[in-house]
């Protein structure tokens, strides 16, 4: 866009999918979208499965000040990402989703740079009354770890493993927040090389009425990251997790999670 200045830009995507969801038991499907889809599963071969569609439309607008893009040492970046599905647009998988990011790059001195994210993330069910109506799993926000796949990076614990959980696995929330601090160092231009020592604060939750932003899952840590050539972004992180995941309450310890350690391949540069 030239308006309100040159480093916005926007696209929109319409799309559709069909999913199937099985499992070994009911309540592995009752526990991501609840009693009501009893009457919708079908029983083949021993395993309950559950079908859905979805049509959507995704608007995708940000504003992008950086000055490098595999090291900035300044500038800003801001996302929205919103997305409708079902409803006027058919399927039956019916909600709205906005997610806001805002990335922030300053310099301290000389290829010593602090980085700043902060994302919030809202999804809201949309009931349609007297048709069925779901949200799907991958809708949902998923936190822990480097995020692979969908997910949303929390260092210091496992995989996807905060937040809501289901009968034997993580759910996804309708609720996100997070805030990570990084201070980097640059020691390599060619290839792009740094080091990094960083902190995470991020949580996940089940609707608004229990959100509460003084009890974040918290770790501090330290990485490193390669730009390669034809492989993308490389990186090795180790994280100390302050508080207990899910995983660890369902285990009947709520001490501190401990060091977990990622390795970070081929994921978008920020």
């Amino acid at each position: 866009f030239k308006w309100p200045d040159k480093y916005f830009r926007g696209s929109w995507m319409l799309g559709g999918k069909q999913t199937s969801y099985s499992a070994s038991s009911e309540d592995d499907l009752f526990s991501y979208f609840g009693n009501s889809i009893e009457d919708y599963m079908q029983f083949e071969d021993n395993i309950y499965i559950f079908r859905t569609s979805g049509i959507y439309v995704r608007q995708y607008i940000s504003r992008d000040s950086r000055d490098h893009p595999e090291f900035p040492s300044f500038g800003s970046q801001f996302n929205w990402n919103f997305t409708l599905s079902g409803t006027f647009l058919g399927g039956d998988e019916d909600y709205f989703k906005n997610e806001f990011e805002f990335k922030l790059y300053s310099k301290v001195i000389e290829n010593l740079v602090l980085f700043q994210n902060f994302k919030v993330g809202v999804l809201s069910p949309i009931d349609i009354i007297g048709e069925r109506s779901v949200v799907p799993p991958s809708a949902r926000f998923f936190m822990g770890g480097t995020g692979i796949p969908y997910g949303e990076m929390l260092r210091g614990y496992s995989d996807n493993y905060v937040g809501p959980f289901g009968s034997t696995r993580p759910k996804g929330g309708n609720m996100m927040l997070k805030y990570s601090l990084e201070l980097r160092y640059l020691f390599s231009e060619q290839p792009t090389m740094y080091i990094l020592l960083f902190a995470d604060a991020g949580n996940v939750w089940n609707d608004h009425n229990v959100v509460n932003p003084f009890k974040l899952r918290r770790s501090l840590g330290f990485g490193i990251r390669a730009m390669m050539p034809m492989l993308g972004m490389l990186g090795y992180d180790m994280g100390y997790g302050f508080d207990p995941s899910i995983e660890d309450h369902l285990s009947g310890n709520n001490s501190a999670h401990g060091w977990e350690y990622h390795f970070i391949f081929g994921l978008p540069i920020y």
